[in-house]
């Protein structure tokens, strides 16, 4: 199915980003909560809109996966560590940008993004998670809100020099820390010396979210280990090491940490093998490289030597390639094999839908998926798999009344809005085509482009529907007081 939306370029809101370096020494595990003193600077009914915000401006400006499996996989994992956090304060929002360098990054209101070549290069379900729970730390404590704080007291023009830098953290680490360093040198040696000290409380907090979550807390340190031994030169830093600086002292202060936790054995779920496999196989940069027998024959020498979940996980990885390369025939063989392990996988149907549909056979996706929908009504993989399917057998109006029903109950899925949009051109609503395009652009705060999408339906509908009219109305109403919200937090933040 369709998993990813090409990212649309709009205006950045700017943001602080958590400038970090690390210092050598040990912190106690249960610190006091200091995420309360930056309620004075900025309220949490604020800082849940900022964050909202950017995220619908993050969305448009980079190539934020709008994969169901992936957002499903990260969003229970995240969930999972949060229920184990202290002084949460709004729910949080999980996101994958869908770029092939290491680094993961937190901004007001809970939302938290990672990179998908961190996904794909983390070893263990429990590295990917230190990194989550690391982030969820730098939340709850409320880091952002209190680097602002302290910024503020010594100079408001610092914010001029590090306007945009969370959108760059998320696009170019590089270019972010070039824009940080742009600012005067006593206010930046400010941010960082204060910031270190969030460093080491976001480490504590972390570890002990990660423990009480039943992941291993010696992860942190294996996971900084590695990353420190992939730049011994430091010529080429993984951006992670950039908005996450430290030290070998920060690794062995993890270590040390973890010593005060008895040593086990952890296993890695079979959801974090697929979505590592499907991040390799479906949307890294280099995901079309296996495209030769030469390369074809080589991962399947790897799934030779491969057992248990992660042979399982190399064969759903070869699955997507075979799918991708059109190489029907060997992909249906696979698949029927894999089913029989895992019958009712959700990877699978995924699959499933896409192989079908590429072969010209939607009917046969959508006997399984229907099924599924009847056992899973609100899940993300399960109705937006049925909702292509339909379209691909020209049966758009069952497709319509699936995704309607869906955003209802999910209103900013932005998938299923384009999925939706789609739907509706396919069944000749231009009207309710011009409507659901105006709602995609608004999820990606673009508001001129959403009004106008609003204009053409108005110009369709003509003057005897005055509810319609009236909604329409209110909702191009409702962007422009966004626009001014937008204009008002540059002026006044």
């Amino acid at each position: 199915m369709i998993a990813k939306l090409q990212p649309l370029m709009t205006s950045v809101l700017g943001s602080l980003i958590l400038l970090s370096a690390s210092k050598s020494m040990a912190l106690e595990n249960d610190l006091p909560d200091l995420g309360a003193s930056a309620l004075s600077t900025l309220s949490i009914e604020k800082e849940q809109k900022l964050g909202a915000i950017i995220y619908e401006q993050l969305r448009g400006q980079t190539s934020v996966l709008q994969d169901p499996l992936t957002l499903e996989y990260i969003n229970d994992l995240g969930n999972k560590l949060v229920s184990n956090a202290q002084s949460v304060r709004f729910p949080f929002t999980f996101f994958a940008v869908n770029n092939n360098q290491i680094n993961a990054f937190a901004f007001y209101g809970g939302y938290i993004g990672i990179h998908s070549g961190l996904i794909a290069k983390a070893n263990t379900e429990s590295q990917l998670a230190s990194v989550l729970a690391h982030e969820i730390a730098h939340v709850t404590q409320r880091h952002i809100a209190r680097s602002k704080e302290a910024t503020n007291s010594r100079s408001p023009l610092t914010l001029a020099g590090i306007v945009g830098s969370i959108l760059l953290a998320a696009v170019n680490p590089q270019m972010m820390m070039a824009t940080m360093m742009a600012t005067t040198a006593g206010t930046q040696q400010a941010i960082i010396n204060f910031t270190r000290s969030n460093e080491q409380e976001a480490d504590s907090i972390g570890m002990n979210i990660l423990a009480d979550s039943g992941y291993d807390p010696y992860a942190a340190s294996e996971f900084f280990s590695v990353l420190l031994e992939q730049n011994p030169y430091r010529t080429s830093i993984t951006p992670f090491l950039l908005t996450h600086p430290m030290s070998d002292s920060r690794v062995t202060d993890a270590r040390l940490r973890a010593q005060q936790y008895e040593k086990q054995f952890y296993t890695d779920s079979l959801e974090f093998t697929l979505v590592k496999a499907r991040i390799k196989g479906r949307f890294l940069a280099d995901s079309q490289a296996y495209v030769s027998d030469k390369n074809f024959e080589q991962l399947a020498n790897q799934i030779n030597k491969a057992q248990g979940n992660k042979k399982f996980g190399l064969q759903y990885e070869l699955l997507l390639r075979l799918v991708d390369n059109k190489k029907y025939s060997e992909a249906v063989e696979l698949w029927g094999e894999l089913n029989e392990i895992a019958p009712n996988n959700l990877f699978l149907l995924d699959t499933y839908t896409d192989l079908m549909i590429g072969m010209e056979k939607p009917e046969m996706a959508i006997s399984l998926l229907e099924q599924a929908y009847k056992l899973k009504p609100n899940n993300s993989v399960v109705t937006l798999n049925y909702a292509n399917a339909l379209l691909a057998a020209n049966m758009n109006k069952k497709a319509i009344q699936l995704l309607e029903y869906f955003l209802l109950v999910k209103p900013n899925d932005l998938l299923a809005t384009q999925i939706l949009a789609e739907a509706y051109k396919a069944d000749n609503n231009m009207y309710r085509h011009f409507v659901a395009r105006g709602e995609m652009f608004a999820l990606f705060a673009r508001y001129n482009e959403a009004i106008k999408e609003m204009d053409r339906a108005l110009a369709l509908l003509g003057k005897t529907d005055n509810a319609e009219i009236n909604r329409i109305q209110a909702l191009k109403y409702q962007y422009r007081s966004r626009q001014q919200y937008i204009k008002d937090i540059k002026g006044n933040f």
